[in-house]
């Protein structure tokens, strides 16, 4: 049987032989840096060389429950006295700024998810000296809206647990769902501070297991905060909490 070719038959194999053409062509030239635009070469991952040098660990105190910085890391912060988060300690690699401030965004908006496993070896190499990270039994990503993996099916701190995961050797698991449509991204601080409770559900199965929570950025701390309610609820024994960078808010007292 002959089969007859439709009017956009011819027009359908030129984009299809253009995009494949594009595709070559993509993985032929050198990738670029995301923040200098400069190509990268053999041996750099994500950045370039010059940029990763650039990207250093956050300096100075931090509050070990939320992760902001204070004069003193043996103490709580006030806020986290007043009223204690639910997740035992909190550990941010870098500050949201500068070089890794464009290495995370390029790893959440701009498609590059080479970035996921030296960030993920940086965080997970500051979680494995701490004295609680033989206790995690579970690496939990922070979940994305599921109507927004329409357009873009992984997350940037499921690539991120993926990485730490990898280093410390303990297994993912997808334990957390999220609920309601708001946007986090470009909130106000404000905004931020009154996301509500039942932001996040936790599956069954987290009974007596110590768990290690994944994000990108933390700004307010409420995020995970109310991830992390979630797991206790569902009867995790404790969790923990680590991203790649904490945005430190100056109007903030330790």
């Amino acid at each position: 049987m002959a089969f007859k070719l439709g009017p956009h038959s011819g027009r359908m194999s030129a984009v299809q032989t253009g995009g494949a053409l594009a595709a070559a062509i993509e993985a032929l030239l050198p990738g670029m840096c995301p923040h200098c635009d400069h190509p990268l070469e053999g041996r750099d991952r994500g950045l370039c060389g010059s940029c990763w040098s650039l990207t250093v660990p956050r300096a100075g105190s931090a509050c070990r429950r939320c992760g902001v910085p204070t004069e003193d890391s043996s103490e709580p912060c006030l806020v986290c006295l007043q009223a204690p988060p639910p997740q035992s300690a909190t550990v941010a690699w870098g500050e949201h700024g500068g070089v890794l401030r464009t290495a995370i965004l390029a790893l959440k908006h701009g498609g590059r998810d080479d970035l996921a496993a030296p960030l993920g070896e940086r965080l997970a190499g500051s979680i494995a000296v701490e004295s609680w990270a033989s206790l995690i039994d579970g690496i939990v990503p922070m979940p994305s809206h599921p109507w927004r993996r329409l357009n873009k099916p992984w997350a940037a701190s499921e690539l991120l647990a993926d990485s730490v995961s990898k280093r410390l050797e303990r297994p993912v698991v997808q334990l957390l769902r999220r609920h309601g449509t708001g946007r986090q991204t470009g909130q106000s601080r404000a905004r931020l501070l009154e996301l509500p409770q039942k932001s996040f559900s936790a599956r069954t199965g987290t009974d007596s297991r110590t768990l290690l929570l994944i994000d990108d950025v933390t700004t307010t701390g409420t995020t995970l905060r109310r991830a992390a309610e979630a797991l206790r609820r569902a009867g995790a024994k404790d969790v923990y909490c680590g991203v790649c960078a904490h945005a430190p808010d100056p109007r903030r007292f330790s």
